[in-house]
């Protein structure tokens, strides 16, 4: 399920800490050399993202984002994300929350 979120009440301030490709994994194991695209065979990448709220602890959450190059950014560069989705998952038993958006610029 795709849930948009309003990063207005997501956070006070989302900070850029690095970018690396997503994998591709074929039977639980890594495939060396290839990338992950989206569904228009854009490359994604996984931007590891400082999530600042007032009170509360610092959190680092991963959010896959298309673009022909690797997004580089700043480290601790405030950003923004173009259509932030959080996407619930299921897997063996476990479950959680994954986030996706449709770009990331600095703020």
């Amino acid at each position: 399920m795709r849930i948009p979120v309003d990063v207005a009440r997501f956070a006070d301030e989302l900070q850029f800490l690095s970018a690396s490709p997503v994998a591709v994994f074929e039977n639980g194991h890594r495939v060396e050399g290839q990338q992950a695209t989206n569904g228009d065979g854009m490359p994604l990448w996984s931007v590891q993202t400082l999530v600042l709220r007032a009170g509360r602890r610092a959190e680092i959450e991963t959010v896959k984002v298309p673009a022909p190059v690797m997004p580089d950014i700043r480290p601790t560069a405030p950003i923004l994300f173009d259509g932030l989705v959080a996407n619930s998952w299921q897997n063996n038993g476990r479950s959680g929350v994954s986030f996706a958006a449709a770009a990331v610029s600095e703020a």
